[in-house]
């Protein structure tokens, strides 16, 4: 029998932990069954953390834990753990005063509680952390030698966002069907996104809006539907071309959305591909759901955004109910082994692979059935003819 020393110094789980707390999530959330979780961030502790005498105090403390027969432990990437208990979920309780007993009180927030299905939304986004795919500061984070942002320099940038020109602000790169017989790149939809470097130029200058998602997300919007909008006018609707841009829930809950949806021409909703990226899907799960039900019932096409393998189990494509999956490159995805990826690759024909920038890209893409491609690679070819 292994010892609870054993199991905490063993650390199992990583990425397959992250996949399996988000599928306890889900399950949880469709049965609407309630379970007690219990968070430690060991990031939050600090380099005390890692000394002999505090890692025993910490696996005294969750001893009663880990030996508990109702109770599951997914010891996360980062090094988090997470216990998920049935009610009244007594010895999480236990497990939480005892740290709190162990820790220096300026550590006492590395620890919370939370209650299942109404923290789902909150856990999934520790599982996509853990994974170092949605790290959200707790506050608009800036650059070092700026000033953190107040409610009146957010108001500023948003008045200056709702004024600038948005074609300054847009990148726009090609996403071609290419054919391994070697016929010419054939366009087939113009990608379009926030350059969000030269949005914040403009309108938050020094601030790196990236490095805060919270801060992102609510400029995104207000970009995506000055983008939206552009695509609306008249003029554009003239020299018509299919397009895709990522979105949040949020955006298409707006009512900058509903006129812009209101006054598409008929059979143009079906030539704009939607998608969303993975962190805000994790972070508001219902809103994406409303968001996305919505948007399929007007006869769009959604996808899911620049997902890098590592995600595509805490994501499953084939449960999201979105028509494409933008699986991002890397020189790691032709030997990885993730079953979640063995699936996607059964539909290759709704994958486009994106960030291609060396041929290995576009080879791996043809060997696994993946025709459809977009990155500098392919705008190199797709000028070339």
């Amino acid at each position: 029998m292994r010892t609870a020393e054993a199991e905490f110094d063993r650390r199992p789980g990583g990425v397959r932990a992250a996949a399996e707390l988000a599928a306890l999530v889900r399950e949880s959330v469709a049965a609407n069954a309630v379970r007690e979780v219990l968070h430690l961030r060991l990031a939050g502790l600090g380099p005390a953390a890692r000394r002999p005498q505090h890692q025993r105090l910490l696996r005294d403390a969750l001893e009663p834990v880990l030996a508990a027969a109702r109770t599951r432990v997914f010891d996360l990437p980062n090094g988090d753990v997470v216990a998920v208990a049935v009610p009244p979920g007594l010895v999480l309780e236990n497990a939480r005063l005892a740290l709190l007993r162990a820790l220096d009180p300026s550590a006492a927030e590395a620890v919370q509680s939370m209650r299942l299905p109404a923290g789902a939304a909150q856990l999934l986004a520790i599982a996509a952390e853990s994974l170092g795919l949605a790290q959200v500061p707790e506050a608009p984070a800036s650059s070092v030698d700026a000033a953190p942002i107040n409610s009146f320099d957010l108001a500023m940038a948003e008045r200056a966002l709702s004024q600038a020109d948005v074609e300054a602000m847009t990148l726009a790169q090609g996403v071609c069907r290419l054919d391994p017989e070697g016929e010419p790149a054939e366009p087939l939809w113009e990608d379009r996104r926030i350059a969000w470097a030269s949005l914040a130029a403009a309108v938050l200058p020094g601030v790196d809006i990236t490095a805060c998602s919270t801060l992102q997300r609510r400029l995104a919007r207000l970009a995506e539907l000055r983008m939206l909008a552009e695509i609306g006018r008249p003029a554009a609707q003239l020299g018509w071309r299919r397009i895709g841009l990522p979105v949040t829930p949020a955006t298409l809950a707006a009512p900058g959305f509903l006129k812009f949806d209101e006054g598409l021409p008929a059979g143009r909703r079906q030539d704009i591909t939607l998608a969303f990226r993975p962190a805000d899907i994790l972070a508001d799960p219902g809103g994406f759901a409303t968001a996305r039900d919505f948007a399929r019932g007007r006869g769009y096409r959604l996808a899911l955004d620049d997902a890098p393998v590592e995600l595509l189990a805490i994501l499953p494509p084939e449960r999201l109910g979105l028509d494409l999956l933008r699986l991002r490159w890397s020189a790691e995805l032709p030997v990885a082994t993730s079953a979640s990826l063995e699936r996607a690759l059964t539909q290759p024909e709704s994958i486009v692979l994106v960030g291609v920038d060396r041929p290995a890209a576009i080879a791996w893409g043809w060997e696994v059935g993946v025709r459809v491609f977009q990155g500098g690679l392919v705008e190199r070819r797709r000028r070339n003819g």
